[in-house]
């Protein structure tokens, strides 16, 4: 079987690594929306308002085009946008959705600097220089960001049995964030001391040289 070369590997991981980073951060500026959304009935309520919104759009855009058409002058709106938009000061209005808000927003910034480090490393792969210390403190970085989200998890996950009063919150994504990301720390952790120790042994051996 012919063995794939590292470097096409990297390159592909790169774009995906890009693509993943630009959706989280137009994610993170739909958080308050959602938030609101679900806030006000859970994920059923947020999906039947998001139908209906986007039902609107469409209509909106589709008697523009028959507007347009027919040489009139067309009227367009973008009442999901308006409603995201207005969503922003509506979340600081209770402490549930203010705090679930922080929560989307610190994991949502922490994956950003995750595959933004991500990034570095495999920009150094590409340039073939990967044992360098800046991999060693990007890992590291990582690691520390991986961490946080955790630690976020954890204190949610108990503020969320309090309020609720049984076991259910056991069983959600929040709880699974909190040993996922602190194993993914670890693990980053021991890359990080990989390759700083692959940097210290190419720093000899240049001196050797």
């Amino acid at each position: 079987m012919k063995r794939i070369p590292v470097i096409h590997l990297a390159r592909v991981l790169r774009v995906l690594i890009l693509a993943v980073l630009v959706m989280n951060i137009l994610c993170l500026l739909l958080v308050p929306g959602i938030v609101a959304y679900v806030s006000d009935g859970g994920p059923a309520a947020l999906a039947q308002a998001a139908q209906a919104e986007l039902q609107a759009w469409l209509n909106a855009w589709l008697n523009a085009w028959l507007n347009a058409w027919q040489g009139r002058e067309a009227e367009t709106h973008f009442p999901m946008l308006a409603v995201f938009l207005a969503a922003w000061p509506a979340v600081w209005t209770r402490l549930d959705t203010a705090l679930l808000t922080l929560f989307y927003w610190l994991c949502g910034g922490c994956t950003a600097v995750i595959l933004w480090q991500a990034k570095r490393v495999l920009d150094t792969i590409l340039t073939q220089t990967p044992f360098l210390r800046a991999n060693a403190g990007a890992l590291k970085r990582a690691a520390v960001c991986c961490w946080v989200i955790s630690g976020a998890a954890l204190v949610r996950l108990v503020l969320w049995l309090w309020s609720e009063g049984n076991v259910w919150p056991l069983f959600t994504y929040t709880a699974l964030f909190i040993p996922a990301f602190f194993m993914g720390g670890l693990l980053f952790l021991v890359m990080s001391a990989l390759f700083r120790q692959a940097a210290e042994l190419k720093e000899d051996q240049d001196l050797t040289i």
